[in-house]
């Protein structure tokens, strides 16, 4: 009872403007917690070394207009819990960070420390050979019970949480907004599913809207909650290399998609990759180099199919069966769910006629391509 009081007048410090992690430190100097910091009047707050006087003026206004009952009762029928530094509850992760948030919004439930967390990022505007690979990842390495983390973006990040979900697996969204702001509002349907298979997590206050600055600072917490993370797709400049960038800082692994030289999506991955972060090759890879290859998959659980947001077919359940060559690896990137043609491939990929014909008939034989017509491919979508 006595954690929970105290975790009242924490909620309002996290919620005051401008309460910098500056302030809480100068406050916490002299308090033991936040009720403390709350029962002091002006004239306390004025000696304290470190806070300024607009600092003081901040806190002091906050009091009068912030109901502690009122607003914590009002953040429980929300179904918004909220975790404290001062609380166990608090992810252990987030202390690694110097700038780490005093609180923690969440919606569901926080990540389990003693299990491995990954994340799984990437490009918005990804392709659909990126939004399938990010998914089947995510899928593989949630049936072996690994915790799968992003930022519930379009484009990869909502493909690494939805191939979670089809394995019936935890998954965790941190938001760049408040935890009850669905963004982008379209992904209202996996929204709910991450609350009930995971859960849903800020260090913005309830209500807070999604503004560009908050974005970059999120990436920080997507990086530090997990144990490696991969970039599936990102431009040159992208946000995704900011979480890469935090990974790398925070002592995580980094592995990162290999593309065409020419393809604008691959161009960020190719460049951690150039810096020597790892290359993701294939999931079986994956799973090896994670020493989850002995690990049997879990039963799936029955879910539903999502279909992709473009051209309204399903995501193909079978990529893992096959694994593919790197030459393979190339060619297939190439296609699409529309026909190209022959002539076409011979110019993205640079391969000559007999490799080129030996490559497509080899994933003709996986049943990873079609035929539609003589001399035109495209991928297997069920």
């Amino acid at each position: 009872m006595q954690n929970v009081e105290n975790e009242k007048y924490a909620y309002w410090l996290s919620c005051i403007k401008g309460c910098t992690p500056r302030v809480r430190r100068s406050l916490f100097a002299v308090c033991a917690h936040a009720k403390e910091a709350y029962e002091l009047d002006e004239n306390c707050l004025e000696k304290i070394p470190g806070l300024m006087h607009k600092d003081v003026s901040r806190i002091i206004q906050s009091k009068k207009t912030w109901d502690i009952d009122g607003r914590w009762h009002e953040l429980s029928r929300a179904k918004i819990r909220f975790a404290s530094m001062e609380q166990q509850a608090y992810p252990p992760q987030l202390r690694e960070l110097s700038d780490a948030p005093y609180g923690i919004f969440y919606r569901g439930s926080l990540p389990v420390p003693q299990q491995l967390h990954v994340a799984v990022v990437g490009a918005r505007m990804c392709s659909e050979y990126g939004r399938t690979v990010a998914r089947e990842l995510a899928r593989e390495l949630a049936a072996r019970d690994v915790t799968v983390i992003s930022g519930m973006a379009r484009g990869i990040d909502a493909a690494a949480h939805r191939g979670a979900l089809d394995s019936g697996g935890d998954t965790y969204a941190v938001l760049g907004c408040g935890v009850d702001v669905c963004y982008p509002n379209y992904h209202r349907q996996l929204y709910d599913e991450i609350g009930k298979s995971g859960g849903l997590l800020s260090e913005y206050p309830p209500g807070t809207c999604p503004l560009p600055a908050y974005f970059p600072q999120r990436n920080r917490l997507i990086s530090v909650l997990s144990d490696v993370v991969f970039i599936i797709e990102a431009k040159e400049k992208s946000g995704s290399l900011i979480t890469a960038d935090c990974a790398l800082e925070q002592g995580r692994d980094v592995y990162a998609l290999p593309g065409r030289i020419t393809d604008a999506l691959s161009a960020g991955c190719n460049r951690l990759i150039a810096q020597g972060a790892g290359i993701f090759l294939s999931v079986e890879d994956v799973l090896m180099e994670l020493s989850l290859s002995a690990v049997y998959a879990k039963e799936k659980k029955s879910a539903p199919r999502s279909t992709l947001n473009s051209g309204n077919c399903e995501i193909f359940d079978n990529l893992h069966k096959f694994s593919l060559e790197k030459d393979e690896l190339l060619v297939y990137g190439c296609l699409g769910l529309l026909p190209t043609g022959f002539e076409e491939l011979l110019e993205k990929t640079g391969l000559d006629i007999q490799a080129l014909s030996q490559i497509l008939a080899a994933l003709l034989q996986k049943h990873r391509i079609e035929e539609v017509f003589k001399n035109h491919y495209k991928i297997i979508t069920e």
